[in-house]
């Protein structure tokens, strides 16, 4: 069950929360025997250190406290009001909202599908021109010199003639299209990688750094690593879905608000073409013989497998808007996630390796 499902509460209760109480118990104990040895052996240092680590084990205890309710908070907030308050086309409702209200979960889930639904259609635009311009590119024939009517007499007597290739110059476009196809795939895959981590977070694995955080910071030597898992599952279940939600309040303007999500061309494809140029029927066979002026007609490009018009331009922005979509902007909110760590370590009075921490994740 994911978070703010009525499952999921039942997890938290009989797993999670169980799991910080026994922490909990079982650290004040420790505690409470270091106390005890401290005073019975007159030993100054193990008596302090026991008394400063019961404060921060109320320390611990309280964030877990404060997290629940910030969970809480994001569960019952309506992203889909926040939405309309800064834009006049408020995103549709997806299949998570709970009777009309999107949680900030709900969105930030939805967000990454949409995105990588958006980058894996402008992989399938950008294929089929490259598949157009391949094939486009590649044709050729042979012309005889002298021609008469459809007979080339440099052909009878020898090999007199010219190779014509008239689509060749598609081969800078095909260049630059193959770029865009390697970002849309890269898009795709990113996309996918950071909807594996929201579902990670809203699976309710990371809390179990909860509990092991409340005992580790505890212990001798382990405060630092106790902070940090305790600043790692704060920062991933309030920071990253709070910085996805507010990508999907503006998907309208990164996504096209759900309604650019299916791929832009279509045309007869590969099967067709090849049937029209190596079985040609009458129309083909008349442009075959024709070949230099025919075939070099903007009209015959469109009507075999553009015939909606070459469209390379729109391919490639379309491959742009879905890195913008699926890479860059979410790859700022894990960056953002994982900042808010270091800072929120500092609170526990640790200082974090930022650079460690990017390791981690």
């Amino acid at each position: 069950m994911m978070i703010c499902e009525a499952g999921f509460e039942s997890f938290f209760s009989g797993t999670i929360l169980p799991l910080v109480a026994f922490a909990s118990v079982g650290t004040s104990v420790i505690i409470a025997l270091a106390f005890m040895f401290g005073r019975a052996t007159s030993n100054p240092k193990v008596t302090v250190w026991a008394k400063t680590e019961i404060l921060q084990l109320v320390i611990s205890v309280a964030s877990i406290f404060i997290l629940i309710m910030t969970i809480n908070a994001f569960c019952v907030l309506n992203m889909a009001e926040i939405a309309g308050i800064f834009s006049q086309e408020i995103p549709d409702a997806p299949s998570c909202a709970s009777g009309g209200s999107v949680s900030v979960y709900c969105a930030a889930e939805t967000y990454l599908k949409d995105a990588a639904q958006y980058s894996h259609n402008a992989m399938s635009v950008v294929r089929y021109h490259l598949q157009g311009y391949t094939i486009l590119s590649f044709l050729n024939a042979f012309r005889c010199d002298f021609n008469t009517g459809g007979i080339g007499w440099g052909c009878l007597f020898g090999y007199s003639g010219a190779n014509q290739q008239p689509f060749g110059g598609y081969g800078a476009t095909i260049a630059a299209l193959n770029i865009f196809f390697n970002s849309t795939i890269i898009a795709f895959f990113t996309a996918m990688n950071f909807l594996f981590i929201l579902l990670f977070v809203q699976k309710g694995f990371v809390f179990i750094f909860l509990p092991l955080g409340v005992f580790l910071r505890a212990m001798p030597y382990m405060r630092g690593f106790g902070s940090l898992l305790i600043a790692v599952a704060m920062s991933f279940l309030t920071v990253y879905p709070l910085m996805l939600g507010v990508l999907w309040i503006m998907s309208d303007i990164l996504i096209d608000g759900n309604n650019n999500l299916t791929p832009i061309v279509s045309g007869p494809g590969l099967s067709q073409f090849y049937n029209e140029w190596i079985y040609p029927n009458e129309e083909s066979k008349a442009m075959a013989q024709s070949f230099g002026s025919a075939l070099s007609g903007p009209d015959y490009v469109e009507n075999t497998y553009f015939p909606q018009g070459e469209n390379a331009a729109g391919a490639i922005i379309f491959a742009a808007n879905a890195f913008v979509a699926a890479v860059f902007l979410p790859t700022v909110a894990l960056l953002t996630t994982i900042a808010s760590i270091a800072y929120l370590s500092r609170l526990y009075g640790e200082a974090i390796d930022l650079s460690k921490i990017t390791q981690l994740v």
